[in-house]
This record gives C-alpha cells, structure tokens and sequence, in this order.
C-alpha cells in the first residue's frame, strides 16, 4: 500500500448551505500521494486498479521560506511513471502557515506554476487544492490567499477545494467549492503514552458532534490506510523510522501489540540521499501506529 498515502472515500457529509452543489465532483475512490517522486511500482498500480481508484490527489510542491526569508516552492513532485490511463489527478499545494505573513502575488504564482506543471507533464487538471494547517490569527490570510486563487481560477472554470482539519471545523469554512476533511493524526505522535497517534475515533468525536451538521461548506471525508514506526529514547520521541523490516527478531523484540524494542544497535535508511543513515541504539523503543478497519468505519 502506499506509503503516507490516504484513501479518501467520498461521503456527503450533512452541511448547512449547499449553494454549491452543481460544482462539487461526483464521488469516486481516490487516495493522496504525498512524495517527492510520483513512480508507481507494479503493487500500487494493481492496488489503483483492484480498488478501482480513479482519482489521485497529488501533491505538487510546498511553499515555505528559503534561506533568505523568501516565499519560495519547495519539494517539487518528478514524474517518473505515466499517469495511469483513466485516472484524474488533482494538483494539491501545500502552504506552511508562516507564510501567510507574506502572501503578494503568491496567488498568481502557485496558479501559474501548477498549471504549467501539468502543462509541461500532460497532466489535464480542472481543479486545485490547497492545504494548509491555518488558525483563527492566519483565516483572514489565508481566505483573501483562496479568494484570489478562485477568481484566477474561475476565469478557465477551475474548481478550487482546500483539506479541512479537524480544529478548523471551529472556525468558519473557507471559500472554496468543497473541503477533504482530514480524519487522520488525530494523536500526538511524539507523545509516548498517546495511544493512537494516526486516528483514534474518540478523538474525534468531539469536533464531529459540536461543529459538523453546522459547517457551512460540503465535505468529502479522508481515512488513513499507512502506518508508521515511532523510534524513542527513554521515552523522547526521536522520529519516524522508514523503510526497516519490524519482523525481523535478530534486530527487534516485540514486547507487546505495538511496540518493540531495539536489541542491537544499526543504521536504517532515511529520505537524504546524501547521509550515512540514522543510527538507532539497543535499548531504544518503537511504537507502531497503525489504524483497522474497524476503527476507519467507526
């Protein structure tokens, strides 16, 4: 299965004002692919194909500040993999939240770079979505940011949806044609007694009871289907260990349902190409977070 990837099942939620209908998209399958590099080996493709997933949401590039404290694009996708025949893409732009503290022109810029992205891969798009985790003190940046974006848009008749957290539902919708609402890291994963840091259905309950039936914008709703391997040292979240092979007992001894411990110290892989690996110490814990079935339909 994909790794940090989301199936998204499309689930018209209860909303308030429904003004928009005519725009949002048909419910199809779709899952978030969320790497730097978009190649799919033949299990995604099979997993694309058996699940009959139609839709990709596909995250082109961040916006962060570079070195000299400007808002600049950071980890552009490279295609690697045709597009698989049949299967829409939606461009996703994700914006650190520090950035709305400087947002000129920034509209007209991720516009156009999406769209000569998908240009210049032969991607046809219709709409974009922005993600971003914004709070009460960046809304009103971040609504003028996806105003803009819409009126740029709406010129070609692009849809504009945007990801919906959980918190967000606190505050008033954005303006955008429909929102993903994000049920996944609910937790806090550098917390060593939090349970579940992925999803845990009582953590969101709450934002469910209080504020959905009131939220004001149509909702798709997104569950995870990753894990991952929490690495700590006497307790001190270290970070997510990748690509090692938790079954393996000459390396780890599972001490209960979800955690482990290191018997001899090694080096695993991570994401820079350019280091040695990450050196994890017998004695040090993982965890593994991983969400059922049951849990995602509860």
């Amino acid at each position: 299965r994909f790794i940090l990837c989301i199936t998204v099942m499309f689930i018209a939620f209860a909303s308030c004002s429904r003004q928009q209908d005519d725009a949002i998209p048909s419910p199809a399958r779709s899952v978030y692919y969320w790497k730097t590099v978009f190649k799919l080996d033949s299990t995604e493709t099979d997993f694309l194909k058996i699940h009959s997933v139609k839709k990709i949401y596909l995250r082109y590039f961040d916006v962060d500040y570079d070195e000299k404290g400007k808002v600049v694009p950071v980890g552009t996708v490279r295609f690697e993999s045709k597009i698989p025949s049949g299967t829409k893409i939606i461009p996703v732009v994700f914006i650190e939240k520090h950035c709305l503290n400087n947002t000129g022109g920034l509209a007209e810029k991720i516009v156009n770079r999406v769209l000569k992205m998908s240009e210049v891969n032969g991607i046809s798009i219709d709409e974009l979505q922005i993600d971003c985790d914004w709070t009460k003190g960046t809304r009103k940046a971040y609504f003028d940011l996806l105003s803009e974006m819409r009126k740029l848009l709406k010129e070609d008749a692009y849809l504009i949806s945007a990801t919906i957290r959980l918190h967000q539902l606190e505050q008033p919708a954005p303006p955008v044609d429909y929102g993903v609402l994000m049920c996944y890291n609910t937790g806090n994963l550098r917390d060593y007694k939090c349970e579940n840091s992925i999803l845990d259905a009582k953590d969101v309950a709450p934002f469910v009871r209080h504020h959905l039936e009131r939220y004001k914008l149509p909702l798709c709703g997104a569950y995870p289907v990753f894990s991952w391997n929490l690495l700590f040292e006497m307790g001190q979240f270290k970070t997510i260990l990748r690509d090692i092979d938790i079954s393996d007992s000459t390396l780890y001894k599972k001490v209960s349902d979800k955690r482990y411990i290191v018997m001899r110290s090694h080096t695993v892989p991570v994401p820079d190409r350019d280091s040695f690996g990450l050196m994890v110490r017998a004695g040090d814990e993982i965890k593994v977070d991983d969400v059922s079935v049951e849990t995602v339909m509860d």
